[in-house]
């Protein structure tokens, strides 16, 4: 008889208490081969303070002689560098179109629920923070709405989750070369998905999306992949990156800093979960987006520092004890 491991029946719990999590905020490198690089360029430094926006004409990497997106090295080293990346049509307007029809039928078949924040029982509608519609998806999830389109999407984001996964290109390292933190093992198993929908008038306020003692610091890499077909400025809803070192809120005397991407169907956005604090500007029209998070796997540390979180934690601790 196999014997009995704890640890992995309380990753086998807490994946649910993570996904529960996604309400609350809104991707050696296996596989690798060589690409074919186009580099993300360029952005345009705006007059007013250390404000940058995304210009509309960044290119994307993508493997040859195959349909799937993959991340190039260059964007890996962005990412590694400087904790994001932003890479223009990483899949293609087709993919773009269809996927933005499941939204809208999913929608009309109730799939979507109002988006909320907070954590565990604290997790509560807060239409001052943030106005949006959520609906998880995942292999696992929505059995009763099959997709093509979505069955494609979950082939690109799981390669995207494996060529993150372990990567030594992502490794923190000292400048000296020194090896600081080794870049983790993602956990196939514990990655959230979701559809956002944000109506005319929807927004989401500076948050963080990976929390010190909440599930959510299983998040590494953060992801959002946009759907919306011509996409202009006036229709708003830009995603800001904070580039300061504030956490929720801006620090008192310190300028703003931060980086604005155009939500134009098709463009990937990765980033370090724990790192950027970031927002979703009011919108003008509606907004859709996918939303992600790559999750390394539950340690015995982790479980320590969640045991007094909430009632639901403690319930999953019980059940394992």
């Amino acid at each position: 008889m196999q014997s009995f491991n704890p640890l992995v029946l309380f990753q086998a719990l807490i994946l649910g208490h993570v996904c529960l999590l996604s309400n609350a905020f809104v991707g050696p490198n296996y596989g690798f081969r060589p690409q074919k690089t186009q580099v993300f360029s360029p952005m345009e430094k705006s007059r007013f303070g250390n404000q940058w926006t995304v210009m509309q004409n960044s290119q994307t990497t993508l493997v040859q002689g195959t349909a799937i997106p993959r991340i190039g090295e260059e964007d890996l080293n962005s990412l590694s560098q400087k904790g994001y990346v932003v890479i223009r049509d990483f899949i293609p307007n087709n993919l773009v179109h269809s996927l933005q029809n499941d939204v809208q039928d999913l929608r009309q078949k109730g799939k979507f629920r109002v988006a909320r924040i907070g954590q565990d029982s604290t997790n509560t509608l807060n239409t001052e923070i943030r106005v949006a519609e959520t609906c998880f998806i995942g292999p696992d999830k929505l059995g009763d709405c099959s997709s093509d389109s979505r069955s494609k999407l979950y082939t690109i984001l799981d390669t995207l989750r494996s060529d993150l996964s372990g990567n030594s290109v992502l490794d923190k390292r000292e400048p000296s070369g020194e090896l600081v933190t080794a870049a983790p093992a993602l956990d196939v198993k514990l990655s959230e998905t979701l559809y956002a929908y944000y109506p005319e008038g929807g927004f989401y306020r500076r948050h963080r999306d990976a929390i010190t003692g909440s599930a959510s610091v299983l998040r590494k890499y953060s992801l959002l992949l946009y759907l919306n077909e011509n996409w202009s400025p006036e229709d708003g809803g830009k995603l800001r990156l904070h580039m300061d070192s504030g956490g929720d809120e801006l620090p008192a005397g310190e300028e703003p800093n931060y980086l604005d991407v155009e939500p134009r169907g098709g463009t990937l956005v990765l980033f370090r979960s724990e790192q950027l604090p970031h927002e979703v500007l009011d919108t003008k029209a509606t907004r859709l987006a996918i939303v992600g998070w790559y999750n390394r796997a539950m340690t015995a540390s982790d479980i320590n520092s969640l045991s007094n979180e909430s009632d639901n934690i403690r319930a999953a601790l019980l059940l394992v004890a």
